[in-house]
């Protein structure tokens, strides 16, 4: 008996131990060699992307793409800043929704599109020659289908490579 209490409340701790784990910080300081998105007045618009070559107190001098001409930029003028944190792909999401969205659809379409068997010889040979015998074994047909059509095609889509972007921040000097 006693060993199944332990056992209970070890079970009973394992979500709490879990959910008391620490997570990254939801800021990155920005170094020198650190990939970064600015956003500030003399870019425009649009936010740039580039390498720290130095940081000051005053001035960050960003390297962007494989040029090797530098811009310095007033850290007073920095409105945003973002950090890389790497890239990643999305094909497990994508195989999911891929494979939801393709089951659903198959199934539906399955669905529609039946037409009942013309079949005199009712039995096994008629269900390969001819088709399935109801709307049901039709719509599951084609939704297996769909599925696996689906999840390959979202697998495709999510392999493309995203760039994570966190919150940065400069260090006091």
């Amino acid at each position: 008996m006693r060993f199944m209490s332990t056992l209970c409340a070890v079970v009973l701790m394992t979500p709490v131990a879990g959910l008391s784990q620490t997570s990254q910080p939801g800021e990155i300081r920005v170094d020198t060699g650190s990939r970064v998105r600015i956003a500030a007045p003399v870019f425009g618009p649009k936010k740039q992307v580039g390498t720290v070559v130095s940081l000051t107190r005053d001035t960050l001098v960003l390297r962007q793409g494989a040029s090797t001409a530098s811009r310095s930029v007033a850290t007073s003028d920095i409105t945003a800043l973002e950090v890389s944190r790497g890239t990643h792909t999305r094909k497990a999401k994508g195989a999911l929704w891929g494979l939801l969205i393709g089951a659903g659809a198959g199934a539906a379409i399955g669905y529609a599109t039946y037409t009942a068997p013309n079949c005199t010889n009712q039995g096994f040979g008629c269900l390969i020659l001819i088709g399935p015998d109801s709307k049901g074994t039709n719509a599951a047909i084609a939704g297996a289908f769909g599925g696996v059509v689906g999840a390959l095609v979202g697998t495709l889509v999510g392999m493309q490579r995203t760039e994570a972007w966190v919150p940065g921040t400069m260090p006091a000097r």
